[in-house]
């Protein structure tokens, strides 16, 4: 699949775009706040019907305008019209899928996409719940069935914690545990399975990446014990009921686990590099690639957001061979000097965006 078209409306920097695209590597350059980051931010947004990095949705809103809109057109085995607008006014996100109004959970899948960039840093220095975002996004694409289990279990672990604020007692708690337990267990056995496929495919990315003297590893850390997870999660909640009631709120389940990345067996979120950390990000980025093409039968639309600003050049020549797929693209200040693949380019400047006659041969 590929993106084929964007139209862009009062979205971020945008007041007006209507792009098309076309199959194979696109390079978009920029120099930095000219609008390059959000055409990727822009395709993301309609794939998955939320930003991968605006705090609140107005801020996907052009300064001074009520309303945003984005809408990609997508080719693959069949054509695809996504469609989201967001209202600052009424706090409104309306999607629409080939002009019918849709929820998240018909959006998802239609144009699958794996993206890359500074916000993986909090991937791998921040919180847990930056990892948890990442493992959820890629499962909800690869799965309706994961992401109406993960809303479903989110909106019990609501009703749950207010039960718990409110001191409600255990008898009032029971039916909330038995639905907690019932999704928990599901979401957990579901990334157990997903982070240990994506730990094998990153090693080898990440072998390549950074020339075979560092391994990486990925684990799923629980506090559920290997097993039969509705056991493990029932007898979690149990020795910590005493603790929930007193702290009014619930401390076992799938919202509190984490991913852990080690290198050599050094825990890369307190110790490593920053070297390192862009070297991990991208490895699991790339390994998220091979496993959705793999679990889909087609390729993700890869979008690259400044990742060659941290790579020397033969690196990021290195880098252009490890990517593939039918749609790559990759946003960076200034074209490279020299560039193997061969890839058309587009230069943005104050938010508007034209052919570069330089392409990439």
């Amino acid at each position: 699949m590929w993106v084929a078209e964007l139209r862009l409306r009062d979205f971020r920097s945008y007041q007006v775009a209507d792009l098309e695209f076309g199959p194979g590597a696109t390079l978009i350059v920029g120099a930095n706040a000219q609008g390059k980051s959000n055409l990727v931010e822009a395709i993301y947004t309609a794939a998955l019907g939320r930003s991968p990095r605006a705090g609140a949705e107005v801020e996907l809103i052009r300064f001074g305008q009520d309303r945003a809109y984005v809408r990609a057109g997508v080719q693959g085995a069949r054509s695809q019209a996504l469609e989201i607008a967001f209202d600052r006014t009424t706090g409104e996100r309306r999607i629409k899928v080939n002009g019918v109004p849709a929820n998240r959970g018909r959006l998802l899948g239609r144009c699958v996409v794996v993206m890359a960039g500074p916000l993986d840093d909090e991937v791998i220095r921040g919180a847990p719940m930056h990892r948890r975002r990442t493992l959820d996004a890629a499962l909800s694409q690869a799965s309706p069935s994961y992401f109406f289990a993960l809303t479903r279990y989110l909106r019990v672990l609501r009703q749950r914690n207010e039960l718990l604020r409110a001191a409600a007692g255990t008898a009032t708690l029971a039916p909330w545990d038995d639905q907690l337990v019932e999704l928990g267990a599901v979401l957990i056995e579901r990334r157990r399975g997903f982070v240990e496929r994506l730990g094998v495919r990153a090693v080898a990315r990440h072998a390549r990446l950074g020339g075979g003297d560092e391994r990486l590893e990925v684990s799923y850390a629980c506090a559920v014990g290997d097993g039969d997870e509705r056991v493990g999660m029932r007898r979690a909640l149990e020795a910590r009921r005493a603790e929930e009631i007193r702290r009014a709120t619930t401390l076992v389940g799938p919202h509190r686990d984490d991913l852990r990345l080690t290198i050599n067996g050094v825990d890369v979120r307190t110790f490593g590099s920053r070297g390192q950390h862009h070297t991990a990000a991208l490895s699991l980025r790339l390994a998220e690639v091979d496993l959705l093409r793999e679990d889909l039968g087609e390729w993700p639309v890869v979008l690259l957001d400044d990742v060659l600003a941290h790579l020397d050049a033969s690196r990021q020549a290195f880098l252009f061979h490890e990517v593939d797929g039918p749609q790559v693209l990759l946003t960076h200040p200034e074209l490279p000097a020299s560039l193997e693949v061969p890839m058309r380019v587009l230069r943005v400047r104050a938010g508007t965006v034209a052919e570069d006659a330089r392409v990439s041969s």
